[in-house]
């Protein structure tokens, strides 16, 4: 069974405002929801995204709020609790995501809504603090073409999408990605990186573990999606076979 993800972080502001942050529509817009279409793609971030149900749960003003969800493509729900907590500095916001399921579905969901949430939380403090909206989170372009999770020997292949990317190069389930472009990769962050700063299209070299020989290919990298319905290997965010190359 995935483990809960729990963040605690403090904000330089009243309890008031942090929970604005997350009740008021404007709030919640200016770090939680996605910004409109990439100027450079044209591509809006949530094309293709099923958000599955959401239930609200019971709230204490300012002090606590909770719902349960139930991704699209997965069966069963999670929980998540927000608290909030003032502090001399200002407010202590912790949240707890519970409940995830034991198959290597839900495995890969959660791997991806902790990430997702580390992302999001990044853009709630900068919003608090600063009164910018990064909308950093959602600024993906390509894709290597396959599922992917961090491991102890570091970002392993899970499945591989039929003509995208991975497949081109020769990656396979279990192989272990070393670099893209000569570049390290150990933390699935560094391939998030690779997939914002390159094109769909772009030529991109890949290093990587195969049983206990090193190998090497070069092809172009995958467009990115969000399923829509038509998930490859594990619901959520991946790519679809008929946007696997270019």
């Amino acid at each position: 069974m995935s483990g809960p993800y729990e963040r605690a972080f403090v904000v330089p502001v009243p309890v008031a405002r942090a929970w604005e942050a997350f009740t008021e529509p404007s709030g919640r817009e200016a770090w939680l929801v996605p910004a409109g279409r990439d100027p450079l793609t044209g591509i809006a971030p949530m094309d293709g995204f099923e958000p599955g149900r959401l239930e609200l749960g019971p709230a204490l003003l300012h002090r606590r709020l909770s719902w349960s969800q139930s991704p699209a493509g997965l069966g069963g729900w999670y929980e998540t609790e927000v608290c909030f907590e003032e502090v001399p500095s200002g407010t202590r916001i912790t949240i707890v995501r519970s409940g995830f399921g034991d198959s290597d579905d839900w495995c890969h969901y959660a791997s991806n809504t902790a990430r997702g949430w580390d992302e999001q939380i990044a853009d709630l403090v900068l919003y608090l603090e600063t009164g910018v909206r990064g909308s950093r989170h959602w600024a993906f372009r390509s894709s290597l073409g396959a599922t992917m999770l961090e491991t102890g020997a570091g970002v392993r292949i899970t499945h591989v999408v039929p003509g995208g990317f991975a497949a081109a190069v020769g990656m396979q389930a279990g192989d272990v990605l070393l670099r893209l472009n000569g570049t390290s990769v150990v933390h699935l962050t560094d391939v998030m990186f690779a997939g914002r700063e390159h094109a769909p299209g772009e030529e991109m070299e890949a290093e990587y573990v195969h049983g206990r020989d090193v190998l090497r290919g070069s092809a172009p990298l995958s467009e990115w999606s969000y399923g829509g319905g038509q998930y490859v290997g594990h619901p959520g965010a991946y790519p679809k076979p008929s946007l696997a190359g270019p």
